[in-house]
């Protein structure tokens, strides 16, 4: 009986260490005609906002950032919106908090999903707007040191949703395109768009790995960063929360930062 229980509290302790546990990737970027910045992108907490190594805003200002960029599903039901949007608050962005809503932003549940309504999604949308600027098919320029870094959000919260920039900016020293679920790849493809950047989340992943590999869904996906023709570098983060299954294995929450034009 004493080796059952042991053996279920190591089964414990390292399930909650994958499941809790962040880490965080430095990824260098040179883009020509910016100054050196730090953007930090964050996806998927899912409600989640403490870790096994400390809060998210503690482990996000560490690093000091310009810009920071969520890519969607906040929380897995509005009950915990306030609480996160509390936790986001304390991030101390020189430049800005940008936000593009995720299928959690829609919808709720971990098995049986509950659509919300118009009127609760404009609810939460001006909540989230107190905190951060949502770019939900929208953009948004920064003037940083006498560059321009024009942000596009495409809102594919629900497929079909996303839209296209109506007019592309003019003399952007950088462009970064968000959107919550990587087949936004698709359209950036169809319609010839280009940018410096990519940040999506959705897959978490796969939450579970083995041999480097994940396993269940989605597989066609990569994990992590890869060179694009279209955006230059196309980030998929394994975001920060869990979504059906409520473990992850050999696949840690992350905190993405990109480290732009510094050594």
């Amino acid at each position: 009986m004493t080796t059952i229980i042991l053996c279920t509290l190591v089964g414990i302790i390292f399930f909650t260490y994958h499941t809790t546990y962040v880490k965080t990737l430095t990824v260098k970027l040179t883009i020509p005609s910016v100054p050196p910045l730090t953007l930090v992108h964050l996806s998927d907490p899912h409600g989640r906002i403490r870790f096994w190594n400390g809060e998210l805003h503690k482990l996000v200002n560490v690093h000091d950032p310009d810009l920071v960029m969520v890519t969607g599903d906040l929380t897995q039901h509005s009950g915990q919106l306030t609480r996160v949007l509390n936790e986001l608050v304390k991030v101390k962005s020189k430049d800005g908090i940008f936000f593009v809503p995720g299928n959690y932003e829609r919808e709720a549940g971990r098995f049986h999903k509950k659509v919300y309504s118009d009127a609760v999604y404009r609810s939460q949308k001006e909540a989230w707007q107190q905190v951060m600027t949502v770019v939900e098919n929208k953009s948004t320029v920064i003037e940083k040191d006498g560059s321009r870094i024009w942000i596009y959000g495409f809102d594919n919260s629900i497929y079909g949703n996303e839209q296209r920039p109506e007019q592309e900016i003019q003399q952007a020293n950088m462009t970064i395109f968000l959107a919550h679920s990587p087949n936004i790849i698709s359209l950036i493809h169809n319609e010839g768009l280009k940018a410096d950047l990519l940040l999506t989340g959705h897959t978490h992943g796969g939450q579970v790995r083995l041999f480097n590999r994940t396993v269940g869904a989605y597989k066609h996906f990569h994990v992590g960063q890869k060179q694009d023709q279209s955006v230059g570098v196309f980030g998929i983060s394994r975001g920060l929360g869990t979504s059906r299954l409520p473990i992850r294995l050999n696949c840690f929450p992350e905190i993405t930062v990109y480290a732009v034009n510094q050594s």
